[in-house]
């Protein structure tokens, strides 16, 4: 009786009616959606990534151009204006030991160019697929907004 049980089974010992049903019962699309799944989290995954990289260079953009128009107001950035700069990045959670400002300082006669440049270190993720599977890159890179310049309309007699 034992041999006849080998003999009727199937993978793993199932009987060959159980490997029929098996398959019958949609277990192929889940297995077929389990192998492509991963291939529809990648998009997102990327998209995701992708934004939080727009955010933090929007970050940078608003903040430049905050600074110019106080810098054309003040002629040049001041203390007090850098240290309102900085407490800008920082409360959008920028760390201000990877941002590099580069300014004209205060006093600027009138009528002179005033510019700013703001550079973060930055990692940039992504997700490519590869023969081995799904793999994450990290480039080290600069984002960098500027400089951007305007003209300095603080007039003293």
């Amino acid at each position: 009786m034992g041999s006849k049980e080998v003999k009727a089974g199937g993978l793993f010992g199932l009987p060959a009616a159980l490997m029929k049903n098996f398959w019958k019962k949609g277990t192929a699309e889940v297995i077929a959606f389990v192998l492509v799944l991963p291939f529809l989290i990648l998009p997102i995954a990327n998209t995701v990534n992708m934004l939080t990289d727009l955010v933090r260079y929007d970050t940078l953009r608003q903040a430049a151009r905050q600074a110019v128009l106080r810098m054309e107001i003040e002629g040049g950035l001041t203390s007090d204006g850098l240290y309102s700069l900085e407490a800008f990045l920082q409360s959008k959670g920028i760390d201000l030991n990877k941002v590099h400002i580069d300014y004209t300082p205060y006093p600027v006669p009138y009528g002179e160019e005033v510019k700013i440049r703001i550079a973060m270190d930055t990692v940039m993720r992504r997700y490519t697929i590869t023969l081995g599977g799904i793999k994450r890159v990290d480039e080290n890179t600069q984002m960098v907004y500027g400089p951007i310049s305007s003209v300095s309309k603080k007039y003293e007699r």
